[in-house]
């Protein structure tokens, strides 16, 4: 039995017509996975890191230039060699990872620094070991626990007769 264009032209269509079905049902599992993966910080550090441009950590000095206005403060891990994925923020801005146990910062007047251990499940605690002379705040000795969270260690605070 010979099979009519016709017929030939409605199994073409049915066809198409699963393909592009099974296509978009497809897609829409794959966004689904795809988001609820994204949800965990794990996997999101994972990508900036490897393809992102914009989130790798800027050198350690990046930050001004050392003056009247200025600190320079000393931040350590505590208990750990380095910590890739813990970042020092000033203000909304990464400043710097821990590649190194102890790292050095300079910062403004009145900027808060935090710790974002967000990455790390388990409770990590970073000291400040020294600071510039003249500056009030943070303190020497003042540690900062992070448990997956981003922690502040406060506002930069200058002595002014100094």
């Amino acid at each position: 039995m010979a099979v009519s264009p016709e017929e030939k032209l409605l199994q073409l269509a049915a066809w198409v017509e699963r393909v592009i079905f099974y296509s978009l049902l497809g897609t829409f599992f794959l966004v689904v996975t795809v988001q609820f993966v994204l949800s965990y910080p794990q996997p999101q550090h994972w990508l900036y890191t490897r393809f992102g441009d914009t989130l790798e950590p800027l050198p350690v000095m990046a930050v001004g230039e050392v003056g009247e206005e200025t600190a320079r403060i000393k931040l350590k891990i505590l208990g750990h060699q380095a910590l890739r994925h813990a970042y020092v923020m000033v203000g909304q801005r990464r400043i710097t990872n821990f590649q190194e146990a102890e790292i050095e910062i300079i910062v403004n007047k009145d900027e808060e620094i935090s710790i974002d251990g967000s990455f790390y499940k388990r409770p990590l605690t970073f000291q400040v070991t020294s600071v510039s002379p003249g500056v009030l705040s943070p303190l020497i000795g003042q540690e900062v626990t992070t448990w997956g969270s981003r922690e502040s260690l406060g506002k930069v605070k200058l002595n002014q007769s100094s």
